[in-house]
C-alpha cells in the first residue's frame, strides 16, 4: 500500500454512524508514519522469526501461521488510533508506544507449550531483543481468546513486535473465530455501530459463538 500522496485530515464515516472516527491531519501523519516504519521492519523481523520457530522446530513442534496478517493494515491502525482519541488518549503517544503493528503467530505442540515459550524468551535476548514492560497478557482463561502473548524490541524502542502464542488446538479454534472475533472488536472499537441495541446483540452472539468453540477445544495447557 502506498502513501507517497500528502497526508491529510482521516476520516471514517459510515451512513449509521453518530460520530465517525476522525484524525487530524498532523495525527494522521504521525500515525502514517509509525505504520510506514513499521512496515519497513517487517523483512528483517520476518527473518528473526523464521530462524527463531526453526530453532524451535525440536522439540517444541514450533511453527510460524497467519504470516498474512503479520503487518497490520494501514486503515485498522487508523480506526485504532482515533477510537483512542475518542477516550482521550494523546494519538502521538498512543502511535509511539503500540506494540503489534507488526505481529507473528508461534504455534508450539501442547506437551510443550510452557517451556517452549520460555525457550522462546531465552532466544530473543540471546539476540538483543527486551520484553517491552507491560506487554505480557495471559488469556488462557479468557473464554473469547485463548492465548498468551507478549511484545519485544530494540534497545530504544523499535522495531518492536508482537508474537502471539497457541497450541495447534487454541490456533484451530482463534483460525475459526477470526470473523466473529473481528465482529466483537469492530464493535467495541467504534462503540456506537448501528446504534446500542443491535451492536450489544452481535456482541453477544459473538460471545456465545466464540466460548462454545473454545469449550470444544478444551484441556490446552496454559502459559503460568
Amino acid at each position: 500500500m502506498s502513501t507517497d500522496k500528502p497526508v491529510g485530515a482521516w476520516q471514517d464515516a459510515r451512513p449509521d454512524d453518530a460520530r465517525p472516527l476522525a484524525l487530524t491531519a498532523e495525527e494522521n501523519r504521525l500515525v502514517t508514519a509509525r505504520w510506514e516504519r513499521a512496515r519497513a521492519a517487517h523483512e528483517d523481523l520476518d527473518a528473526v522469526l523464521d530462524t527463531l520457530a526453526a530453532r524451535l522446530g525440536e522439540p517444541y513442534g514450533a511453527r510460524l501461521e497467519g504470516k498474512q496478517y503479520r503487518l497490520k493494515g494501514l486503515l485498522a491502525f487508523r480506526r485504532q488510533a482515533a477510537a483512542r482519541k475518542r477516550l482521550r488518549v494523546d494519538v502521538a503517544a498512543f502511535a509511539r508506544k503500540v506494540s503489534d503493528l507488526n505481529r507473528y503467530t508461534l504455534v508450539l505442540a501442547t506437551d510443550h507449550y510452557t517451556t517452549g515459550v520460555q525457550q522462546t524468551y531465552a532466544l530473543l535476548h540471546e539476540q538483543g531483543f527486551e520484553l517491552v514492560p507491560g506487554s505480557e497478557r495471559n488469556t488462557w482463561e479468557d473464554p473469547l481468546y485463548k492465548g498468551f502473548r507478549a511484545a519485544w524490541q530494540r534497545p530504544g524502542g523499535e522495531p518492536r513486535f508482537e508474537i502471539r502464542f497457541h497450541t495447534p488446538g487454541s490456533y484451530s479454534a482463534q483460525s475459526e473465530n477470526r470473523l466473529l472475533y473481528d465482529l466483537y472488536r469492530a464493535g467495541r472499537v467504534r462503540g456506537d455501530v448501528g446504534g446500542a441495541d443491535i451492536s450489544k446483540a452481535r456482541e453477544q452472539a459473538a460471545e456465545l459463538v466464540q466460548s462454545r468453540r473454545y469449550g470444544m477445544k478444551s484441556g490446552e495447557a496454559g502459559h503460568r
